[in-house]
């Protein structure tokens, strides 16, 4: 090159080479005589075709392109007109366009070919728009395979489309930096009401503005005044040349500058107050953009504004203590001395600790990554008609119970077992599994309560489109590791039927009658408790079956009333209460339906009327159908059981 003067070739290379047309291992650039791309983009009003010849540097580049010398250049050589539009005479305002060739669409920029500025000074304002870093893209001519060099002269490139492509190795880089910078510049981050607040009022009483905010009051000036082409096509599409504070990156200002004179009017004629439509479409982006942050930024913490005592699942711990080694081989010594029945006993023992551990982690992803998100996104004013507790019941109980019997029971037998490289000892566990009941009393609220939750869900997922994208989110995250919410919800209820199963695997494989007297010790202490919440449970579905047919009965008439005042002073005593205890039992005893169906009761001598029957626990109901309903009357006073003699039959048939 020409003292590094770009597209121009020494004088030698011109001489030997072009003479014979041979360009081999020779950079050439074929440019076609340089115009403005303004005629094609802007109006001829705001931006005239140039009146003047290019300066005698232009003229002299000429000469050495196209070999013709002075005649060429003479004969391009316009008359120059006696008036002018002098603003727009200036050659530093020359543009050229920039197109990028990335799998990101992104629309094409108009950039300022200045002179005496390099190329990658006129770009870096650009790419800061678009998020692209320059050192990661390269730049060629439209029609060129060779990447320019980012301190050839802009203003050499003025009229000419300039390609840019993401450096081999970089693209995944560049995509997705764009795609963030675009994140963080969703419409949401920008008061769409300000803009028209200040439309018709004087400069001096408005609150000032931040550098990347449009005056709007500037589009209704009276009166003709100077047009500046880098206001006309936007303030941050081209910056001014003796402001450099306008090369800054500003976040909401990220529109092209073809959208840029309609946006400027949209403050006119949009109203303060949006319908429901466009209300749900601003609250769908909103959520968008938080979530995006989190997935950036990293999940948020339990808001401040919710006050936790001490003991809360939101405390800060060190969970560094919940790594494992990846066998318990790794923490003993001579692993291979053991027997092949010790080995399948540590073997047991490791896993009841390792699936702990793990368990533990699931939780945390229920309480940090779901429960702690949904809290912060309602701090925000999105999703606030979930109701968290219906939603995820007490699971903030399950995961602080399970962190204390982690820290005090397997914690020590862990640190024991490295510090003396001894072998597990069951035995260590069963200071942990002797307060199971006490300590576990938290499941039996959340297994009352699993299944309410999951339905409680299923209606959310099927009819709020926001917690619909919520929940999509959470369960694409890494921590949830491909798993639906639902299958989150169940883990306690599994984790709890699992614990008789692990100790009843480490007994099997245990020789000594100490330990295993110990181990079937742990093993009633938690069947027994299993038991009792399956037996609430029970107790549970039975009142809500039991409510169900409370539902399908109605009251019944002890006697014919007279009047209006007597009927209405019976219907007090008329009421069946099938929830009310049953005499002569304790209060924890529930009533529940043995069996029900169709019977013939005879009538009188001859008549026979069909009537549907219920027998219960204590008693023994006789109700009628109703017409034309799925309901039925009692017609007789309630029979107790104990009153009355009930007989199986074989045949069921008769």
């Amino acid at each position: 090159m020409n003292q590094k003067n770009p597209l121009n070739l020494c004088e030698t290379c011109d001489i030997k080479f072009h003479s014979t047309m041979h360009f081999d291992r020779h950079i050439r650039f074929d440019l076609p005589p340089q115009g403005s791309i303004l005629a094609r983009n802007v109006s001829t009003r705001s931006c005239p075709p140039r009146t003047s010849p290019a300066s005698d540097v232009e003229e002299d580049d000429e000469e050495l392109m196209d070999g013709k010398g002075e005649k060429k250049a003479a004969g391009l050589k316009i008359t120059k007109k006696k008036t002018r539009r002098r603003h727009t005479d200036d050659p530093s305002k020359e543009c050229f366009t920039l197109k990028f060739d990335l799998n990101v669409d992104i629309e094409t920029e108009i950039v300022p070919a200045m002179k005496k500025k390099s190329l990658g000074e006129v770009l870096i304002p650009a790419f800061e728009r678009k998020g692209i870093e320059l050192s990661k893209v390269d730049i060629f001519l439209d029609q060129s395979n060779t990447p320019l060099s980012l301190n050839f002269e802009a203003y050499r490139f003025g009229g000419h489309y300039l390609k840019v492509k993401a450096k081999p190795g970089d693209e995944l880089k560049v995509e997705q930096a764009v795609k963030d910078f675009r994140s963080l510049s969703l419409p949401i981050m920008r008061n769409t009401g300000a803009t028209s607040t200040y439309i018709f009022t004087s400069p001096n009483e408005r609150p000032d503005q931040p550098p990347f905010r449009r005056e709007s009051s500037d589009i209704l000036a009276p009166g003709r005044r100077r047009k500046n082409m880098n206001e006309f096509l936007g303030d941050a599409s081209i910056p001014m040349q003796d402001s450099p504070q306008n090369f800054s990156c500003s976040l909401p200002n990220n529109d092209t500058w073809k959208n840029r004179a309609a946006s400027r009017f949209s403050g006119f004629f949009g109203s303060g107050t949006a319908g429901p439509f466009g209300k749900e479409i601003d609250k769908m982006e909103q959520l968008d953009s938080k979530l995006h942050s989190y997935s950036i930024f990293g999940l948020p913490k339990l808001p401040q504004q919710l006050c936790f005592d001490q003991d809360s699942w939101e405390e800060e711990e060190d969970d560094t203590n919940l790594s494992l080694e990846d066998s318990w081989q790794e923490i003993i010594d001579v692993p291979e001395t053991l027997t092949r029945r010790q080995c399948h006993q540590q073997e047991a023992i490791w896993e009841l600790i390792h699936t702990e551990a793990t368990y533990i982690k699931k939780l945390k992803v229920i309480t940090d990554l779901f429960l702690c998100c949904l809290l912060n996104l309602q701090e925000s004013g999105l999703l606030c008609e979930v109701e968290p507790e219906k939603l995820f019941s007490n699971v903030q109980e399950i995961i602080q119970l399970h962190r204390t019997l982690w820290g005090n029971v397997m914690v020590p037998v862990l640190e024991k077992t490295r510090k003396t490289k001894s072998l597990l000892n069951p035995m260590d566990f069963q200071r942990g599994f002797k307060m199971f009941e006490s300590l576990f009393k938290p499941y039996i609220r959340y297994c009352m309560e699993e299944e309410g939750c999951m339905e409680y869900m299923r209606n959310l997922h099927r009819e709020n489109d926001l917690f619909r994208a919520y929940v999509t989110w959470a369960e694409k995250h890494k921590q949830c590791n491909r798993l639906k919410l639902s299958d989150m919800l169940v883990k306690p209820h599994q984790r709890l039927t699992k614990y008789p199963l692990l100790l009843k695997s480490i007994l099997k494989k245990t020789d000594d009658h100490q330990i295993r007297e110990s181990i079937i010790t742990m093993i009633n202490s938690v069947e027994r408790f299993i038991n009792h919440v399956n037996s609430r449970m029970r107790q549970r579905q039975e009142q809500q079956r039991l409510a169900a047919i409370i539902s399908r009965i109605d009251s019944y008439e002890a006697v014919e009333s007279s009047s209006d005042e007597v009927d209405k002073m019976l219907k007090e005593f008329c009421k069946l209460d099938l929830t009310a205890p049953m005499i002569g039992t304790s209060p924890d005893d529930t009533r529940q339906l043995l069996l029900e169906g169709s019977l013939k009761m005879k009538e009188g001598k001859e008549s026979k009327m069909d009537v549907y029957c219920f027998l219960f626990t204590d008693l023994f109901l006789i109700t009628k159908p109703v017409k034309k309903a799925e309901r039925t009357k009692v017609i007789r006073q309630p029979l107790l059981v104990d009153k009355i003699v009930c007989r199986e039959l074989k045949d069921t048939g008769e």
